[in-house]
C-alpha cells in the first residue's frame, strides 16, 4: 500500500466573531461587513459549527443565511453564504449540488475581483477532490493572481496551500514542498490566528516527510497538533495525530502509531466526518497489513469501502487499493485483480502519481501469484516508467523492487543486478533523511529487498556478494555514531563534516525551549540540508554510489585485513522474511548457506531461550541446545578458531549462541571459546581499529545498589516489572559486588558510588570518562516499546539512553550487572536500540550486558570471577570465557545456563593490545 498523508482541507476566509483584524481585510473588499459594537455576527454560529469540522450541522445554517441575506438584497453577505453553502456541500460529499451552487456563487462574485478568488479557491478544492488535477491547478494558479492583485495575503496563502495539496497528490514532491512552505510562510507574515496554521503545518509537514526530512516533519507535526489542540480545532488535531501516525509506524514506533491511529479514527467518528473517517481506517489498515494482522486490516478496509461513495477520490483510490494489497496477501487472485484494476483506473483518471506506480505493482505480485511472470514483468516495467518520471524514491524503490522479484520469477541473471541497484538507491536515500533515530526503522519497509539481492545471490553460487548484502544492511546509525566520534581528530570530507554539523544542530534543536532559537536553528537546518543536498548531487553525478557509502559498511578485503586474524573468525546471519541465511568468514574462508524457514527457525530459538532462561523441571535444554548447532551452525562447516565474532539478527539476538552444543560434546562451547557479539561486522572491525587510549587515570569507578526509593513518584519501569508487579527494591548481593570490584582496583584508583550517594549527579562529576572499567551492579529498566524509558536506576533518577549518548568515554568496558541490559527496541538493520548501543556510542570500546532477568546473588559472585580475571590482565572475552566454564563445571543449580549464560560481550574486540596506565 501508500502513504495515504491526509493534507487537511484549507482553512477558511475571514469571518465570525472574534477575528477582527480578518474581518477588517475582508470588509475593505467588499466581501463582508462589520458588525455593529457589542453585537454578534449573523455567521458566528454557522462560522463555529465550519471551524469546529460539524460539516452536516453547518450546512442548514448556511443555506438559512443565504436565503435570509437573497431576500434582504444583502449581495455582499449572499455572496460568502453562497460560498460556505457551497463549502459545506462539498464537504458532505454532495458533489453535483457543489458545482451548481459554486457556479452561482462565482456570479455573485463578478465585479469583485477578491470574491472571484475566493471562488476560484474553492472550485480549485472541489476539482481537488474530484481527482481532476489541471483544473484543480488552473484555478489554484489563478486565485494566486488575483490575491496577489487584491493583496489579499489570506487567500494567496490558502490558494498556495491547496496547490500544494494537488501537487502532492500527483506525485511532484518538490513543487508540492515549494507550494506548501510558501503557505506558512505568507500564514506567519500576516499574522493570522495561529490556531488555523495548524492545517497549513500538517501540509508543510507531509511535504518534508516526501523529501526525506523526517526530523522537520515531526516538528512540523508536533507544532500543529499543539496549536489545533490549544485553539480547540479538533478536526485539524485528529488528522495530524494520523499522519504523524504515519511517520512513527514507518520508523518503528509501531504502539504510539496505533494509538494515534486509534484517537484519530474515534474522533473522526464521533464528529461524524466520513473523509477522515476513511483516512484513518486506511490508515490502521496499512498498519495491520504490516505487522500481519490480515483480520484487522480487512475490517478497517471494509469500513472505509462502506463510506467510500462520500469520500474524496483519493481515500476512495487508497482504500481500493488496500483491498487489492490485502487480497494478495491472501492468495486471492480473483479479488485482488478486481480491487487493483479499480484502483488503477481510478489513480490514471485522477493522476494521483504514487498510486499510479504502486496498482501497476500490485498487478505485477498478482501475475506472479498466478503464475504469469512475463505479465507481470510488463506490469512491473510500466511502474518502473512512471515512477521514474515523477523522481519519487519510494516509487521507484517499490518499482524497482517488484521488477526484480518478477526477473528472479523468470530466472533472468540481471535480477541481483537490479536488487543491487534498488539498494543503492535506498541506501542514498536514507544517506539524505534527517539524521537522528526518526531514521532507524526506515529499512524495515525494503527488508525484502537485500533478502531477495540475498537469495538471487545464493541462486548463483555467490555467496560472498550475498555476504556483503548483508553488512550493508547492518547498523548504519551507529557505524554513523562512532564515525562521528572522532570527527574532529581526523580529515574529512566537505560532505562528512556537512552531515556532522547538521547532526549537532538536530541535537541542539530538541533541547531549545525558546521559540526565536527554535525558529532560527530551523532556518539553519533548512540551509545545511539544501547545501547537503547539492553537495550529495554533485557527488553522485561524479560516482553514482557516493551517497550510498556514508558511513561505508567494510568490504570483505577490509575485514579480513582489519579484523579477522588467524584464530579468530566471524560467525553471522540474516534472518529474512520467508528464510534465514548465514554465513562463517576466517582470514582466508568464506561459507554461506540458506539455513531454512524463518518461521520453523524462530520456533526453535524461542523454545531454547525459554529452557536456559527458566528451565521446566523435566525439560532438559540440551536437546535443544545439540539440535540449533544442527540448524544454525553445522551447515556452514567446520569451525576452526578459538574466538568467535557474532553478527546475530531476528530471534538469534535474544539467546548466547555460545550455548549452542557442538555434535560429539557433552557441555556447550562457551567454556572452549571466546565469543564477541557486535550489531555488524562493520562496527566491529571500527571497534578493533580504535586507537589505544593511553588517557585513564583511574582503574574502575563501580556502583552498587543505589536507593531506588528515592525515586521520584510516578517514574515509569520497565515492561518486565510493570508484567510481573515486582517492586524495584535493595540489591544488597549488588552493593558488595561493587565493593569487591572496588577493592580488585584499589592500587590502579578506584571509586565507588553506593546507596543514597549513587546518583547521576555524583556519578557524572567524577568524569566517568576517566576510568577504563565503568561498573554498574543496579537495577534497569528496559522497554522495547519507549526507547526513552529505557537507562540505568540510579539514587533518584536514572541514567537514560539520551544522557549515556551525550558522553564522551574512552572506557575499555562497561559492564551492566543488572537485569535484560541487552534488550531494548529492535530495529531491522540495526540490531538492539539499548544501552549497549548507546554505550558504544558514547565511545566506551566494549560493554557486557545481560539477556535475561539474572538473579542478586549469582550475578555477584560471576561478575566478581570475571574482574578478578581482568585483574590477572586477560581480555574481556577470555575472561567470560574462563568464568563461564568454573560454572559450567559447577554442581547443581549454579550449573545450569539460566545463572551463567545470560553475560554477552558486546563489542570489545581486541585490535592491537590495549594499554593505559592502571
Amino acid at each position: 500500500m501508500t502513504r495515504r498523508w491526509h493534507r487537511g482541507f484549507p482553512t477558511l476566509p475571514p469571518s465570525g466573531a472574534g477575528r477582527a483584524v480578518l474581518i477588517l481585510l475582508v470588509a475593505c473588499h467588499g466581501a463582508d461587513s462589520r458588525p455593529p459594537a457589542g453585537s454578534r455576527s449573523p455567521f458566528f454560529t454557522a462560522d463555529s459549527l465550519r471551524d469546529e469540522g460539524r460539516f452536516a450541522q453547518m450546512l442548514p445554517r448556511y443555506r438559512e443565511l443565504r436565503d435570509s441575506f437573497a431576500s434582504a438584497g444583502d449581495t455582499a453577505n449572499l455572496w460568502r453564504a453562497q460560498l460556505w453553502w457551497s463549502e459545506g456541500l462539498i464537504r458532505n460529499q454532495r458533489r453535483d449540488s457543489a458545482r451548481v451552487a459554486l457556479t452561482e456563487t462565482m456570479a455573485l462574485a463578478r465585479g469583485d475581483r477578491d470574491r472571484e478568488g475566493w471562488t476560484r479557491w474553492r472550485w480549485c478544492g472541489l476539482y481537488s477532490g474530484l481527482g481532476q488535477s489541471d483544473s484543480a491547478i488552473s484555478e489554484c494558479q489563478r486565485a494566486i493572481e488575483l490575491g496577489r492583485a487584491t493583496g489579499d495575503q489570506q487567500l494567496e496563502a490558502e490558494a498556495h496551500n491547496q496547490l500544494g495539496t494537488v501537487q502532492s497528490r500527483r506525485g511532484h514532491y518538490r513543487e508540492s514542498l515549494n507550494e506548501s512552505e510558501h503557505a506558512v510562510a505568507l500564514w506567519r507574515q500576516g499574522h493570522f490566528p495561529a490556531g488555523e496554521l495548524s492545517s497549513f503545518l500538517n501540509n508543510l509537514a507531509i511535504e518534508y516527510y516526501n523529501q526525506g526530512r523526517l526530523g522537520e516533519a515531526d516538528r512540523a507535526y508536533r507544532e500543529g497538533l499543539a496549536l489545533a489542540e490549544s485553539g480547540h480545532s479538533p478536526r485539524t488535531a485528529y488528522f495530524i495525530k494520523g499522519n504523524l501516525a504515519e511517520i512513527l509506524a514507518g520508523t518503528g514506533e509501531v504502539d504510539e502509531a496505533e494509538r494515534l491511529m486509534q484517537e484519530s479514527l474515534e474522533a473522526a467518528e464521533a464528529f461524524p466526518d466520513t473523509s477522515s473517517m476513511a483516512y484513518a481506517n486506511n490508515s490502521l489498515a496499512e498498519y495491520f497489513l504490516g505487522v500481519g494482522n490480515l483480520q484487522l486490516a480487512r475490517r478497517h478496509l471494509e469500513r472505509a469501502l462502506a463510506i467510500s461513495d462520500r469520500v474524496v477520490v483519493f481515500h476512495r483510490m487508497t482504500t481500493l487499493l488496500g483491498l487489492g494489497t490485502l487480497a494478495l496477501a491472501e492468495a486471492d487472485s480473483g479479488e485482488a485483480a478486481t480491487w487493483l484494476e479499480r484502483s488503477r483506473d481510478l489513480a490514471d483518471r485522477s493522476d494521483f502519481g504514487r498510486q499510479r506506480v504502486l496498482s501497476r505493482t500490485g498487478l505485477a505480485r498478482l501475475a506472479l501469484l498466478e503464475g504469469k511472470p512475463t505479465t507481470g514483468l510488463r506490469w512491473a516495467e510500466a511502474a518502473v516508467r512512471i515512477a521514474d518520471s515523477l523522481g519519487d524514491i519510494r516509487a521507484q524503490l517499490d518499482a524497482m523492487q517488484t521488477r526484480a522479484a518478477v526477473l528472479e520469477a523468470l530466472r533472468r541473471s540481471e535480477a541481483s543486478g537490479l536488487y543491487l541497484r534498488t539498494i543503492d538507491l535506498l541506501e542514498s536515500w536514507r544517506g539524505r533523511l534527517a539524521v537522528g533515530d526518526l531514521r532507524m526503522g526506515l529499512a524495515d519497509s525494503y527488508w525484502g529487498v537485500y533478502e531477495g539481492a540475498i537469495r538471487s545471490l545464493f541462486a548463483r553460487g555467490r555467496a560472498a556478494d550475498a555476504f556483503n548484502i548483508a553488512e550493508r544492511a547492518r547498523a548504519r546509525l551507529l557505524l554513523e555514531l562512532l564515525a562521528d566520534r572522532d570527527a574532529s581528530r581526523t580529515g574529512r570530507s566537505p560532505l562528512d563534516l556537512l552531515r556532522n554539523r547538521l547532526r549537532v544542530r538536530y541535537q541542539e534543536r530538541d533541547a531549545v525551549e525558546e521559540p526565536a532559537e527554535q525558529a532560527a536553528l530551523d532556518r539553519e537546518m533548512t540551509a545545511l540540508t539544501d547545501s547537503l543536498a547539492e553537495l550529495e548531487a554533485g557527488a553522485r553525478r561524479g560516482d553514482p554510489l557516493a551517497a550510498a557509502r556514508y558511513p561505508s559498511p567494510a568490504s570483505l578485503p577490509d575485514l579480513r585485513a582489519g579484523l579477522l586474524r588467524p584464530g579468530r573468525g566471524l560467525l553471522t546471519w540474516f534472518w529474512g522474511d520467508s528464510a534465514a541465511y548465514g554465513w562463517w568468514v576466517t582470514s582466508g574462508t568464506l561459507r554461506g548457506a540458506r539455513l531454512g524457514s524463518a518461521d520453523s527457525l524462530a520456533a526453535l530459538v524461542d523454545f531454547l531461550r525459554q529452557n536456559i532462561e527458566s528451565p521446566a523441571p523435566g525439560v532438559p535444554w540440551e536437546g535443544a541446545a545439540r539440535q540449533a548447532f544442527l540448524r544454525f551452525v553445522a551447515p556452514l562447516g567446520a569451525l576452526d578458531a578459538d574466538e568467535i565474532l557474532v553478527v546475530p539478527d531476528g530471534p538469534l539476538a535474544q539467546i548466547p549462541i555460545e550455548i549452542f552444543i557442538p555434535p560429539g560434546q557433552s557441555q556447550p562451547w562457551a567454556g572452549r571459546l571466546r565469543f564477541v557479539y557486535g550489531p555488524s561486522a562493520s562496527v566491529l572491525r571500527a571497534l578493533a581499529r580504535a586507537p589505544a587510549e593511553a588517557t585513564w587515570e583511574r582503574a574502575v569507578l563501580a556502583v552498587g545498589n543505589p536507593a531506588p526509593n528515592a525515586r521520584p513518584p510516578g517514574t515509569p519501569v520497565d515492561d518486565a516489572v510493570l508484567r510481573s508487579g515486582e517492586f524495584l527494591g535493595p540489591l544488597p548481593f549488588a552493593e558488595e559486588e561493587a565493593r569487591g570490584i572496588r577493592d580488585l582496583f584499589r592500587d590502579g584508583g578506584a571509586d565507588l558510588l553506593v546507596g543514597p550517594a549513587a546518583t547521576v549527579a555524583n556519578w557524572t562529576a567524577l568524569d566517568p570518562s576517566r576510568y577504563r572499567y565503568l561498573h554498574f551492579a543496579t537495577h534497569a529498566l528496559v522497554s522495547d516499546r519507549i526507547p526513552e524509558r529505557t537507562g540505568l536506576v540510579l539514587s533518584g533518577s536514572d541514567l537514560n539512553l539520551a544522557a549515556i549518548r551525550r558522553l564522551s568515554l574512552h572506557s575499555e568496558l562497561v559492564s551492566l550487572s543488572a537485569c535484560e541490559t541487552a534488550l531494548g527496541r529492535r530495529v531491522r538493520g540495526e540490531g538492539i536500540i539499548g544501552l549497549s548501543h548507546a554505550f558504544l556510542a558514547a565511545g566506551a570500546h566494549g560493554v557486557v550486558v545481560t539477556l535475561w532477568r539474572v538473579q542478586d546473588r549469582s550475578s555477584s559472585e560471576f561478575m566478581r570471577g570475571f574482574y578478578q580475571e581482568l585483574r590477572n590482565g586477560v581480555t574481556p572475552a577470555e575472561a567470560l570465557r574462563i568464568v563461564r566454564q568454573r560454572w559450567i563445571s559447577a554442581v547443581g543449580e549454579d550449573g545450569q545456563p539460566s545463572r551463567w549464560a545470560a553475560f554477552v560481550l558486546v563489542g570489545g574486540v581486541s585490535g592491537e593490545a590495549v594499554s593505559g596506565k592502571p
